[in-house]
Formats: structure tokens, C-alpha cells, sequence
């Protein structure tokens, strides 16, 4: 009357059905992870725009880089994953250009800091500043905390 119990693990089918189980509960949840991985890409660049604005802010707060930009239009660009460009009426600045140029990336700590990824949009996101007026293109302006 002495049975050998020999269980020294699963079975297969019962290996079988974990694994099913698991599948279903991947392919149910991929889409949302992923949408959440976009959503986080996305704010991650309504974020920089937004320090961007507050950067130029703070720079014309300096009288000589007020005084520097003018009546002109200021134009941040940020290409997806490129470093990001300033043009001051359609003229290229560099971190010594101008007297705004060095206060603004001497605020941004530096001209590689900022690069968008992930926009809404195609193309590029664009700030441009005239006048005390910003414009945003590329991301969604209502996401963007003034």
C-alpha cells in the first residue's frame, strides 16, 4: 500500500495556461501603456516650452537684453532631437551674439539643455516672442501653464 507521490512540480498544461493567462493579460494592457508612455513624451515637451517661455522672461528682465531684442521677433525652435536654435528677426544666435543671447542661455545654463522629442504635432515646436506676445506651435498652447 505504499504509493510513490512523485510531485515535484507543474505540469505542463498547467504551465500552459499561466503563460495563456499572462498573454491575455499583456496584449490587454499594451495599448494603454503605451498611450501613457506617449502622454508622459508629450509633457515632457509642454515643459520644456514652458521653461523656455519663463527663460526668456527672466532674460528680457536685464535691461541691456531688453534692450538688445527691440521691436524684433524672437524665434525658439526646437527640431525633434535636436539641440535648440534662437533667431532674433531671422538672424542665428549664438551664445555670444547678443547681449539677449547671453542672458538667455546664461538663464538656460546651456544651449544643449533643451531638445523636443515627442510633439503632438509633426515638424518642429516653435516659441516666438514680440511685443510681451508668445506664440507656441507644435504642442498644444492650453497645456502650457503661463
Amino acid at each position: 500500500m505504499n504509493k510513490k507521490m512523485n510531485n515535484k512540480g507543474f505540469s505542463l498544461v498547467e504551465l500552459i495556461v499561466v503563460v495563456l493567462i499572462m498573454a491575455i493579460i499583456g496584449v490587454a494592457l499594451a495599448p494603454q501603456v503605451i498611450k501613457w508612455v506617449n502622454n508622459s513624451r508629450v509633457s515632457s515637451d509642454i515643459q520644456t516650452v514652458a521653461t523656455l517661455k519663463t527663460n526668456v522672461q527672466v532674460a528680457l528682465a536685464n535691461e541691456k537684453a531688453y534692450a538688445a531684442v527691440g521691436d524684433d521677433e524672437i524665434v525658439i525652435t526646437l527640431n525633434n532631437g535636436s539641440n535648440a536654435t534662437i533667431t532674433l528677426d531671422g538672424t542665428a544666435l549664438s551664445g555670444d551674439s547678443n547681449d539677449f543671447a547671453k542672458k538667455f542661455w546664461e538663464v538656460c545654463g546651456s544651449e544643449a539643455t533643451f531638445k523636443a522629442t515627442h510633439c503632438k504635432q509633426t515638424g518642429p515646436v516653435t516659441i516666438k516672442y514680440k511685443s510681451g506676445n508668445f506664440t507656441v506651435t507644435g504642442v498644444d498652447e492650453d497645456d502650457i501653464d503661463d
